[in-house]
């Protein structure tokens, strides 16, 4: 599966999409709540939940934050690169 273009959590179809199962993430897509501001990353979803890291102030805390979060949920998962590429 490829990350896609960062995604705008707060439009109601990109939302209803996700919880659905119609647009499938891989865990660190970059995702935003609203069209501006910092990027969060996707860590995964129940029914009615999306669980995201938002942004830290860096790449580095950001992708720490994320790595625990993935840890403290004891998910079964691969290494997630840190991708510090703007969309």
């Amino acid at each position: 599966m490829r990350y896609v273009k960062t995604l705008n959590i707060w439009n109601s179809i990109v939302l209803d999409n996700i919880l659905s199962g119609a647009i499938r993430l891989q865990r660190g897509q970059w995702l935003r709540c609203g069209i501006s501001g910092k990027r969060c990353r996707y860590v995964g979803h129940s029914i009615l939940t999306i669980d995201v890291v938002h942004w830290q102030g860096d790449g580095s805390t950001t992708y720490r934050k994320f790595m625990k979060r993935i840890n403290c949920m004891n998910l079964n998962h691969t290494l997630v690169p840190n991708h510090e590429n703007k969309s």
